[in-house]
């Protein structure tokens, strides 16, 4: 039967001054690195060996139960920069996130302040840790979904003869941790054991002890399972926030639209409470299990020192909820669309139609000349959504035929009398609209001014006579109605239909005239 234990051996030869000098100066480094190592943060298990365990000589391969998968080098993680990048990756913590937040809570239980966030490259090295140390080695346990950390011999199949490569992750005081490449998996040497002397190599070596008639070899296994610890009940914060909004077409300010929607926020509640919650910070308190073989004789006692670990990596149940609620009111009603416009100018072109003068004579006789086109240019003042006022100008021709025996002509024939082509009305106008300001209105305008014709002349055969109109320039008034149609507050359409009385006087005659214009253009206003 074969136990381990651990000896230290003494050359009795070793008596000159030189090699105790030698000894004192090995010793005061050994203290200094173990005492710069005794100050930093160790609040993991990682960090705690028992004095009774045997360290497990660890000589398979590394990956099979892997603690920081996203570290491994399978996963493309072969320099500084790929090892920061995979730590802060959102989708590995996503994916990772019971790993991913064991590994942060490692961190800031080793003295990085900040945990993952600490890490840059002043910081992260690229090693080799040499085979045969003792130390304490991670793992994941997905089955039971337990990280926890053995005590091995690290002395890996499939590894480089260099050592086992890892990343050195060393704090701000000189603190460290290993991080193993294959596996993922944290690594931390025990001082004590590497530093131990035994026959002069440091190690931990077999030694055989003899059996005797009375002794029996006992193999003796030891199984624990992890207990959930769960408090009844904790005291926990809530968060609401409730907003509510009032949400309302208003009239648009650019040309594209006609409508923009405002939202007003017009109640607001933001307020924190607390309450007993029964679902506390969750924990898990386990040892590991062991397999011995040992020597058992007549009045043996058997002590057994399992070592209890509390994994507190779980969520923080005592955050604080957080209820957020919120609603928008949108009215119903439509609102009208407000114009600022000021000024209306229309363009509208058409056909005009005049009366016939009649002559108190049964040899004489007068009839019409047919339509003749017409136009007209306003521009207007707006007031208001319903008044406007302005000026405006017309194109309208005045014509009729006749058999009146003007010289030169041929007697039984008619004559077209053109009195006026064209005359222009020049009036002022005031227009009542009825309606929407964009969309369909109807419109009635008063009209009063003064006209001034041009090109009167009597045509019989094609020939024009010397014989003349003479008509003269006279008072005016109209009446208008019209329907529109605005697009926009600035741009509409419409069609309208007037009658223009004149009062011209001729040389030949006295006029009472009135011409009936139906046109239709384009609506502008700014």
């Amino acid at each position: 039967m074969l136990v381990s234990v651990k000896y230290q051996a003494i050359n009795p030869n070793m008596k000159n001054q030189a090699m105790r000098y030698l000894l004192l100066v090995i010793a005061f480094f050994a203290y200094s690195s173990l005492y710069s190592q005794q100050n930093c943060l160790k609040n993991s298990k990682l960090y705690f060996f028992e004095k009774t365990v045997v360290p497990m000589n660890f000589t398979d391969r590394l990956g099979n139960h892997p603690e920081f998968p996203f570290l491994q080098k399978i996963n493309g993680v072969t320099t500084v920069q790929a090892f920061l990048d995979a730590i802060n990756n959102p989708d590995n913590q996503k994916k990772y996130n019971r790993e991913f937040n064991a590994f942060d809570l490692l961190l800031r239980n080793s003295g990085f302040v900040n945990g993952y966030r600490d890490l840059n490259e002043s910081n992260v090295e690229n090693m080799f840790v040499k085979k045969g140390i003792v130390g304490n080695l991670g793992f994941y346990d997905k089955q039971k979904d337990m990280i926890s950390y053995i005590t091995v011999r690290l002395n890996p199949a499939g590894e480089d003869k260099a050592g086992v490569a890892a990343w050195k992750l060393t704090t701000s005081k000189g603190c460290y941790l290993y991080i193993l490449h294959t596996c993922g998996n944290a690594f931390y040497p025990n001082p004590k054991a590497n530093n131990a002397k035994s026959g002069g190599t440091g190690k931990i070596v077999p030694v055989p002890v003899p059996i005797s008639g009375s002794c029996k070899i006992a193999t003796v296994e030891t199984e624990v399972k992890p207990l959930q610890i769960k408090p009844d009940t904790i005291n926990k914060k809530v968060h609401i926030l409730i907003n509510l909004y009032e949400a309302e077409l208003v009239a648009a300010r650019h040309k594209k639209g006609m409508y923009d929607t405002v939202v007003t926020l017009i109640h607001h509640v933001d307020t924190i409470g607390d309450f007993r919650s029964p679902e506390g910070k969750a924990m898990k308190i386990y040892a590991n299990p062991q397999s011995n073989k040992i020597v058992v004789c007549k009045d043996t006692t058997l002590k057994f020192l399992s070592v209890l670990t509390i994994d507190s990596s779980q969520a923080n149940s005592t955050d604080p909820l957080k209820f957020v609620y919120a609603d928008t009111v949108y009215k119903q009603n439509k609102p009208k669309l407000q114009c600022k416009n000021k000024i209306e100018i229309s363009l509208d072109g058409g056909m005009s139609f005049n009366a016939v003068p009649r002559f108190n004579s049964p040899t004489q006789h007068s009839q019409t000349d047919g339509a003749h086109p017409a136009a007209e240019l306003s521009i207007a003042q707006i007031f208001s959504q319903w008044f406007q006022a302005g000026i405006s100008a017309s194109y309208i021709s005045l014509s009729y035929q006749d058999d009146f025996p003007y010289p030169g002509a041929t007697p039984g024939t008619y004559s077209k009398v053109t009195l006026a082509k064209p005359i222009i009305p020049v009036q002022l106008f005031g227009k009542f609209t009825i309606g929407k300001q964009v969309g369909w209105q109807s419109t009635i305008a008063l009209s009063v001014g003064y006209t001034f014709p041009m090109n009167g002349k009597i045509e019989n055969n094609g020939t024009t006579l010397t014989t003349t109109p003479g008509l003269k320039s006279a008072p005016t008034a109209g009446i208008r109605l019209g329907i529109n149609y605005f697009f926009t507050c600035r741009f509409g359409i419409g069609i309208q239909a007037a009658g223009q009385y004149f009062s011209n006087q001729g040389t030949l005659m006295k006029y009472s005239l009135f011409a009936l214009p139906i046109t239709g253009g384009l609506r502008f206003r700014f």
